[in-house]
């Protein structure tokens, strides 16, 4: 697994960001032990060799959490939609992991196995998920994730929106991951009802709304976020499934 600015598994990742604003481009590539390679079709290609930064060891690049350091030379071109970004890198800094390590590296780390990601959730606190699939002409996916630790008194939340789309052979995921006070997401477990009313640069509101006794709920207002290289996308509405339930994700 290589990394500069993403960590992908098996894959190449692009990332852009501009304040809140993120995109994520991703795409099989192909990794030997010096060099990586990706097409991600009319956005643009990588093609970089690696190697240890100053002394590190070739052979055990990537087994040790201390000698993972890596410069990458070689050609990676990229452009966002309607051109709102384009890079040309022949030079950056980044950082490689292996999986498994090598046996003659074992020594520098202890081996970690590559397993499904299932968090386990905080007993505090509440997380409110909606999407909402449309498979007409091109697919697209669009999401919104909202995390409240709790606590008492002003502290700060997580949300995510996205678009997701494949165009090209490409997994795009534009949209805004952010900070925001506690203040713009008001959640009640019991009454199963939540709104949310995040800041810049979001527009607009969403009400969650439970159905039934699972969780399971209505996700409908004006809440809207810009994309990347794209007109504002709504993120809530009629054709949203939402979910809202006790606590928020634990890294193991």
């Amino acid at each position: 697994m290589l990394s500069s600015s993403a960590r992908c598994w098996r894959q190449a990742c692009s990332v852009r960001a501009k304040g809140p604003q993120v995109a994520y481009y991703s795409v099989p590539a192909k990794v030997t032990a010096e060099r990586v390679t990706a097409k991600f079709g009319a956005f643009g290609e990588l093609d970089y060799n690696f190697r240890p930064k100053g002394s590190g060891s070739a052979e055990c690049l990537g087994a040790s959490d201390t000698e993972n350091e890596a410069e990458l030379e070689g050609t990676f071109r990229g452009t966002g939609e309607n051109e709102y970004v384009h890079v040309e890198a022949d030079h950056v800094d980044g950082t490689v992991h292996l999986y498994p390590v090598p046996k003659q590296c074992a020594q520098s780390r202890r081996a970690r196995r590559v397993v499904p990601y299932h968090p386990s959730y905080s007993d505090k606190g509440a997380t409110l998920q909606a999407r909402a699939v449309s498979l007409g002409g091109q697919p697209e996916a669009r999401e919104v994730s909202v995390y409240d630790g709790g606590g008492r008194g002003p502290h700060k939340i997580v949300i995510s929106a996205y678009l997701g789309e494949r165009q090209e052979g490409v997994d795009i995921a534009r949209g805004v991951q952010m900070a925001a006070p506690s203040s713009a997401f008001n959640w009640n477990l019991d009454a199963g009802t939540a709104s949310l009313r995040p800041p810049a640069p979001f527009t607009g509101s969403a009400k969650f709304t439970r159905r039934g006794g699972n969780g399971h709920g209505t996700w409908t207002g004006s809440l809207t976020m810009p994309i990347l290289g794209g007109e504002p996308v709504a993120v809530a509405g009629t054709e949203f499934s939402a979910y809202m339930h006790k606590g928020v994700p634990q890294d193991e």
